[in-house]
């Protein structure tokens, strides 16, 4: 059962934790080949198994993981998977940007004295690759390479909350996805969803947002009360 979450009231808010990809930069992975290079692999060990519903690639991956028999064979066929996964994230990677007013959105809210975080399910080296060229300030950075459980599993986001010190009655949970929402409200924190993908205002708030912004830019104007710092 998800923990109940308060209404949110903006002032309560002391940590800010982010979404990467499609919430603050615009990467155009190819998530269709990166399925069915994944797909490939697990196939070749035998370790893929069709199912009427349509899993994530990640958890498609801990899938064909768990159906091999030792963990020498899993340790194999996961550095394998994961070296696919990572050569199509790279391909965009290197050149993807920050959506518009995202630095300077992220700089505010940190004169503001928030604490802000990012969790992605992006592989670290694609992260550095659009962090080399764009400063995104933030405190703390946990993709899928330095967590065991990624979002949707509330870890991933409470991993995130204990490195910046904050509780999650005082956080607020942001992304593009609706897995996001769910990934906030299992952790305990405040959502919102930020209209800069594919997720419309209605099924954010079927997924229980308690917040819904243009971009984060906008969402850092409320947070910050549209004021000076």
């Amino acid at each position: 059962m998800n923990p109940i979450v308060p209404v949110l009231k903006l002032d309560v808010i002391q940590a800010v934790v982010f979404d990467f990809d499609g919430t603050l930069a615009e990467t155009n992975i190819d998530f269709g080949l990166m399925r069915e290079r994944v797909i490939e692999v697990a196939t070749r060990w035998n370790a893929y198994r069709e199912s009427e519903q349509r899993r994530y690639i990640l958890e498609v991956v801990a899938d064909a993981r768990e159906m091999l028999a030792d963990e020498s064979s899993r340790e194999a066929f996961t550095r394998e998977a994961e070296q696919v996964m990572q050569e199509v994230e790279l391909q965009t990677c290197a050149t993807a940007e920050p959506f518009e007013g995202v630095p300077e959105a992220l700089r505010r809210l940190r004169e503001h004295g928030f604490r802000v975080g990012i969790i992605t399910r992006n592989c670290a080296a694609g992260v550095r690759a659009v962090m080399a060229r764009h400063h995104l300030p933030h405190e703390v950075l946990l993709t899928r390479d330095d967590v065991r459980k990624v979002k949707p599993a509330p870890d991933h986001l409470q991993a995130a909350l204990a490195a910046l010190a904050v509780p999650p009655e005082r956080a607020l949970m942001v992304g593009d996805h609706p897995t996001d929402i769910e990934c906030g409200r299992a952790a305990g924190t405040f959502t919102a969803g930020v209209l800069t993908a594919k997720t419309t205002r209605e099924e954010f708030e079927k997924a229980g947002s308690d917040l819904v912004a243009e971009s984060v830019p906008a969402l850092a104007a409320m947070l910050c009360d549209d004021s000076p710092p």
